[in-house]
C-alpha cells in the first residue's frame, strides 16, 4: 500500500446530563456504565412501510451548551459490526475537552433498538437518523464511522445530505469496511463462504463464548474452525493478539485511555446483557453474497457510491443545500489489518475516491495510524478520535451546529 499523508414520538429520555463530570479515572465502572446519558430511548410511530412502533436506544454524551444548543458541534457515530451504543462512552471526557457532543444510536437488533434483518437494515437506519436528530432538536451533524459502520455513514451522506452542515460537511472513516471480493483478505473470504445459517447464529455463539468459554479475550477464537473465521469480525479486545504497542499518548489522554481499558470488560458484558441479534444480521450484510447486491442500499460498492456522491455534491446548488462547502472525507487506515488487508483493499477503496471520480467537489485525505490493527485503531491510546474531535469541535465560533473546521 502506498504511503499516505499524515494526518413521535413517544419519548423515554433519561435525565438531562450534567455539563461537568468526574475525572475519567474516578468513576466506578459499574456506576459509570449506568449513567443515564447512556440509556436513552425514543419510539418511532408506525409508518407506511412499518406497521408497528419502532424503538431506538441511544447514547447522548460529551459537551453540552444548554444556553446555546444551536452552537453545539455534534458528532453522529456509526459503530462497527458490534453496533452497540456503549462502545465509545469512555471518550466522554475527551469529547468535552474538544466541545463535541456525541450521539451514538444502537443499530437495529442491538440494545433496545427493534430488530430487523439484513435486507432492511440500511432502510431503517435512514429512518432512524432524521427522526432521532429531530427528536433531539439537532439540525446538523458531522459523521464518524468505524469498519462496517462505513456503509451506514455513507448512506447517510448520500440520502440525508441536508443533515450535514452546508458550511463544513465532514465525514471520518476509521478502517472502512472493504468487501472481501475487493480486498482478497483470506479471513473474510473464508467467512464469506460460510452458510448464512451459521452467520445468522453468530450472536448466540459470541455471547455464549463470552460467558462460558473465554470471557473478554478470545471469546470465540478456537471454538471450531468455521467460528475461528467468524471471530475475525469481533472487536480485538474479544480476541487474542493485536498490533504493536502504540507510542504513549500525552499524559492527559493516557489517563483516559487507562479508564477506557479499565471499563472494557464490564462494557462488553453490558453489551451482551442486551440484544445482540444485530451482530449476526450485520455480518450477513457486510459479507453480502452475489444475490444480495441491494443490501448496502442503492449502490453496489464504493465505486458507484462515490460517483453518486460526486453528482449529488455537484448539484447541491440546484436546491438541496445552497452555497454548500465541499464535503470533506478523512480516512484512517490501520497498520495491520486481517479484515481488509493493508494493500489490495485500501488501494481499491482509495481508487474509488481518485480526483476524477470526486469531480473536484469532495476533499479526500487518508493516513496510516502506526501501531494499530483493524479494531484497536479507535482506542484512546491512539490519536484518531483526538484528530476527529479536533476537526469537529475546532470551529467554536461558528453559528451552525455540528460543524468541523477545515484546517
Amino acid at each position: 500500500m502506498q504511503a499516505h499523508a499524515p494526518m413521535e414520538m413517544a419519548s423515554q429520555n433519561a435525565n438531562q446530563p450534567v455539563q461537568s463530570g468526574p475525572s475519567p479515572t474516578d468513576p466506578d465502572p459499574e456506576e459509570y456504565l449506568n449513567d443515564p446519558r447512556f440509556h436513552q430511548s425514543f419510539t418511532l410511530p408506525p409508518g407506511t412501510d412499518r406497521p408497528d412502533p419502532f424503538k431506538v436506544t441511544y447514547c447522548d454524551y460529551g459537551y453540552r451548551n444548554f444556553d446555546n444548543p444551536e452552537r453545539e458541534h455534534v458528532l453522529l457515530f456509526c459503530g462497527p459490526l458490534l453496533g452497540s451504543r456503549y462502545l465509545h462512552i469512555a471518550k466522554d471526557a475527551l469529547a468535552k475537552k474538544h466541545k463535541v457532543r456525541i450521539i451514538h444510536p444502537d443499530r437495529p437488533g442491538f440494545g433496545g433498538t427493534t430488530h430487523v434483518d439484513a435486507p432492511d437494515r440500511v432502510r431503517l437506519w435512514l429512518e432512524i437518523v432524521p427522526a432521532l436528530l429531530a427528536h433531539l432538536s439537532v439540525r446538523h451533524v458531522s459523521l464518524a464511522a468505524h469498519s462496517g459502520g462505513t456503509i451506514y455513514a455513507l448512506n447517510t451522506v448520500l440520502h440525508l445530505r441536508h443533515l450535514l452542515s452546508p458550511k463544513r460537511p465532514y465525514v471520518a472513516l476509521a478502517a472502512p469496511w472493504v468487501h472481501q471480493s475487493r480486498s482478497g483478505a483470506a479471513l473474510m473470504t473464508l467467512a464469506g463462504g460460510l452458510p448464512e445459517t451459521v452467520l445468522g447464529g453468530f450472536h448466540t455463539l459470541a455471547g455464549f463464548s463470552l460467558k462460558h468459554v473465554a470471557p473478554v479475550a478470545g471469546a470465540v477464537s478456537g471454538f471450531f474452525p468455521s467460528m475461528q473465521t467468524v471471530s475475525g469480525l469481533l472487536p480485538a479486545s474479544m480476541r487474542m493478539g493485536s498490533a504493536a504497542a502504540p507510542t504513549p499518548p500525552p499524559a492527559e489522554v493516557n489517563l483516559m485511555a487507562e479508564f477506557e481499558e479499565k471499563i472494557w470488560p464490564q462494557l462488553i458484558q453490558k453489551v451482551y446483557s442486551e440484544d445482540t441479534r444485530g451482530l449476526s444480521q450485520d455480518a450477513i450484510l457486510l459479507l453480502k453474497r452475489a444475490g444480495h447486491s441491494d443490501y448496502w442500499g442503492s449502490w453496489k460498492d464504493y465505486d458507484e457510491l462515490v460517483a453518486l456522491l460526486a453528482e449529488a455534491e455537484h448539484n447541491l446548488d440546484a436546491g438541496v443545500v445552497k452555497s454548500a462547502a465541499k464535503l470533506k472525507v478523512d480516512v484512517f487506515w490501520a497498520e495491520e489489518d486481517q479484515m481488509i488487508g493493508v494493500d489490495k483493499g485500501p488501494k481499491w477503496f482509495e481508487g474509488c475516491w481518485r480526483a476524477e471520480q470526486r469531480r473536484d467537489v469532495i476533499e479526500f485525505s487518508s493516513c496510516v495510524v502506526p501501531g494499530t490493527d483493524h479494531d484497536c485503531i479507535i482506542e484512546l491510546k491512539f490519536d484518531v478520535f483526538e484528530r476527529i474531535f479536533r476537526q469537529v469541535g475546532e470551529s467554536s465560533e461558528e453559528e451552525d451546529s455540528g460543524l468541523p473546521a477545515v484546517a
